[in-house]
């Protein structure tokens, strides 16, 4: 007996089998860079990065200046050439256009025409992706005011402060509404108020559905929007944590004021705890300084791991 496949069955099968395919793969990277005065030797900036990134996550490269972070997405993007590695987008080798057409980028200082307005820039950018006139308009609009820019759409770039040129590279950066968003240091150059704003921009854009990879050296960023975090020292990861399998919150730091006395550090379990401490120091008059979480060790990891030492410089 011959069972037949209906028309459904078939494409059921083939999104699944498109879903299970990782939106990034990024497999033993290596790169390194001529240093010194004649250029004999080679300073490693990539030494066998790998990690793997599926559909719909928001992944954070963590690491201090020069650890990596923006040779591995520039690698991804194909804007520097590997030693060896081998990179996929959406299960298509990167190195093919039809992969690097899924991404959104957005370089840590982006470098814009001066003279366009907002306006226009994304215009240009529009039509790189091939929007069709209409698609532009509708796209430009929405993308500036998500980002808050909407208000300055005619103002020219070269008149933007840091900030304002981040945020549109941000708009350029979704105009095309990439499957992939790649951002080196997204949130860099903003104030308090546009760096909640990029984190929510991104938490939306997760809950659309679209992969994330970003780039950061600042741990309560990277804990506020990531699911899982690689930290990368020296050209390599030494560590790739799953933040939403850690423990429940291990409790809060509180630092009172004693009179005559140095002040004293009280700990307690959870928020209930907390709020009826704080009441308490409030009825009794006593000075709270500080209140500090203590569930988190990612950031003193981090910190311990840059104590580390360079590697060396190999001499040709």
């Amino acid at each position: 007996m011959v069972q037949r496949v209906s028309d459904r069955d078939m494409i059921g099968a083939k999104l699944d089998e498109k879903l299970s395919v990782a939106a990034l793969v990024v497999e033993d990277l290596h790169k390194a860079y001529r240093h010194g005065f004649w250029g004999r030797a080679m300073r490693p900036a990539l030494r066998g990065v790998t990690f793997r990134v599926p559909r719909g996550q928001v992944f954070a490269l963590l690491g201090h200046n020069g650890a990596g972070k923006t040779t591995t997405m520039k690698a991804v993007l194909g804007l520097v050439r590997l030693q060896r590695g081998r990179i996929e987008i959406g299960g298509v080798d990167a190195r093919w256009p039809e992969a690097r057409a899924r991404v959104g980028y957005l370089p840590e200082s982006p470098s814009f025409h001066e003279n366009l307005t907002a306006r226009e820039l994304l215009d240009f950018h529009g039509r790189l992706c091939g929007l069709d006139a209409s698609r532009r308009r509708s796209r430009i609009a929405t993308c500036l005011e998500e980002v808050g820019m909407a208000e300055h759409a005619n103002r020219r770039v070269g008149a933007c402060s840091k900030g304002m040129r981040q945020r549109i590279g941000l708009a350029q950066a979704l105009l095309g509404e990439p499957e992939l968003l790649v951002l080196d240091e997204p949130q860099s150059g903003l104030d308090p108020q546009g760096r909640r704003q990029v984190r929510d921009i991104l938490l939306a854009r997760k809950r659309a559905g679209v992969t994330i990879v970003f780039s950061s050296h600042i741990v309560p960023d990277v804990e506020a929007v990531a699911d899982r975090v690689a930290m990368i020292q020296h050209g390599q990861v030494t560590e790739i944590r799953d933040l939403n399998r850690r423990g429940p919150a291990a409790g809060y730091i509180v630092r009172v004021a004693k009179p005559g006395a140095e002040a004293e550090l009280v700990g307690v379990a959870n928020a209930g705890d907390l709020a009826r401490l704080l009441t308490g120091c409030a009825r009794d008059g006593v000075e709270v300084l500080d209140v500090q979480r203590s569930d988190s060790d990612l950031e003193e990891c981090f910190l311990d791991r840059l104590a580390q030492a360079e590697p060396e410089v190999v001499t040709c």
